[in-house]
């Protein structure tokens, strides 16, 4: 089995598990979902006069809100799990929509076991007893690889919209 081979709907149905896993704190699942080398990272979006060139360059080179890999995302997930998370004491309940899923294909065009997907994504968060939800929307850019013939997260570059996230703490996955 090669990427030509995965369909649309099987990019839909992986987004929405994983996205299922994420809502219902289910973190430890979502581990299992990534590639031992992956690289998740949200860099902050700055504000500059146009002219830029691209979308990136709309992004800091140096701050991030999360570069994170396999062993500091497992930490974090650890944490949550403990008692001194307090950040998420009590826990925020999120719902995230993921939509627009968009195939491009990488370099070397060849069908290979790498695809690159890129999604919108809002994610509702609602902390303690407000009825008023903190929304992140942004664009994610996805590397997704075979392995095992399942769809595995290799690379995450979350392009959020906003400057200024409006939580606390980033203490959710995107």
């Amino acid at each position: 089995m090669d990427m030509a081979s995965i369909t649309d709907g099987q990019f839909a149905e992986f987004f929405a598990r994983e996205a299922a896993f994420l809502d219902d704190n289910d973190l430890h699942r979502w581990l299992d979902l990534l590639t031992p080398d992956i690289e998740y990272r949200v860099p902050i979006r700055v504000v500059r006069e146009r002219g830029g060139h691209g979308a990136d360059s709309d992004f800091s080179d140096r701050g991030h809100f999360l570069w994170e890999d396999l062993g500091t995302l497992r930490t974090r997930v650890l944490r949550l799990d403990s008692e001194f998370a307090w950040a998420e004491r009590p826990p925020t309940r999120t719902r995230r929509l993921v939509g627009n899923i968009r195939r491009r294909e990488l370099p070397d065009g060849d069908g290979g076991i790498e695809a690159r997907v890129l999604t919108n994504v809002a994610v509702y968060c609602y902390r303690g007893d407000s009825p008023e939800p903190v929304v992140l929307t942004g664009e994610r850019d996805d590397i997704l690889r075979l392995s095992d013939g399942e769809l595995r997260l290799a690379r995450r570059l979350v392009r959020l919209d906003s400057t200024v996230l409006g939580l606390q703490a980033l203490s959710i996955f995107l």
